[in-house]
């Protein structure tokens, strides 16, 4: 069997963040999760890994789009899956990778948060 993912949720609504932390619990994964920009970049510098970073676009002290540049300060090929539900998704200041940048809109299922983390998480063959 794989070894566990290590996701870093990042969401400030609490129910939005339980459910998908619980689910991705479930399915195997290991969760780190913050509410706020300052709780994120606690856990970022602490964190000695990080598979992927899933993280809500509007956060009450900042957003996740410069979260995800001090994320890959450290892991410079950590897939980010980007989540808004006010449309302010900025792809224009990604990668343009669809391997390391996912955009998916509010309301999502968590089976698709699960889906893209495990393609983007999956070995590149060539």
């Amino acid at each position: 069997m794989a070894p566990s993912l290590t996701v870093l949720i990042i969401e400030d609504d609490f129910l939005i963040r339980t459910c998908l932390v619980e689910f991705l619990q479930d399915s195997g994964l290991t969760v780190r999760e913050a509410g706020t920009c300052a709780e994120a970049i606690a856990c970022i510098a602490s964190e000695p890994s990080l598979d992927a970073l899933v993280a809500d676009m509007a956060l009450p002290d900042g957003d996740g789009m410069s979260l995800s540049h001090q994320a890959r300060n450290r892991w410079p090929d950590l897939p980010v899956i980007y989540i808004s539900g006010h449309g302010d998704l900025r792809r224009d200041e990604t990668s343009g990778d669809p391997a390391r940048d996912r955009f998916i809109s509010k309301p999502y299922s968590l089976a698709a948060i699960l889906k893209a983390l495990q393609e983007m998480a999956e070995p590149v063959s060539g």
